[in-house]
């Protein structure tokens, strides 16, 4: 083998093992927020249901978020 083609070598193990690795972490990311989503929403439903209050939180929430992107949107757009 001559030295250009080891170094073309070199370098595809290095562009594999680099994807290899960013897959490996975008999965792991991907499945620890859902886990996450899936636990703090458990918690969530579980204090609502405690306090009586099921489902009061939701709504409150998304006026708010929906108030907050009309805003933005319209500072952009002006």
């Amino acid at each position: 083998m001559t030295e250009q083609d080891i170094l073309i070598q070199e370098g595809m193990n290095l562009l594999y093992n680099g994807m290899v690795v960013v897959f490996s972490f975008l999965l792991l990311l991907i499945i620890s927020v859902n886990l996450l989503r899936i636990f703090f929403v458990s918690i969530i439903q579980k204090d609502d249901f405690d306090s009586g209050d099921v489902g009061s939180l939701a709504p409150v929430k998304n006026e708010t978020h929906h108030k907050i992107i009309k805003e933005v949107l319209g500072g952009i757009r002006s």
